[in-house]
């Protein structure tokens, strides 16, 4: 699993969490987009709370989504 950011792509598993809570693959490619070029971010320990990319890349898709956007 990689720590650098620019060598890191979201894992099968990661994407189908985000895709449960009702994110289309738009959505996930827009996000993984910004996060690797528009955050600055490059290493995940600058990252505090999280050890895994995925991890944080699941949370980051939902937060910018504004939360599941499956109906209720």
């Amino acid at each position: 699993m990689s720590k650098l950011l620019s060598q890191w792509t979201p894992s099968q598993a990661a994407i189908d969490l985000i895709k449960l809570n009702g994110f289309d693959d738009a959505h996930i490619a827009k996000s993984a987009e910004y996060l690797k070029n528009q955050t600055g971010l490059e290493d995940i320990n600058e990252v505090e709370g999280y050890d895994s990319w995925d991890t944080f890349f699941i949370m980051f898709c939902i937060k910018a989504g504004g939360g599941s956007i499956k109906p209720d």
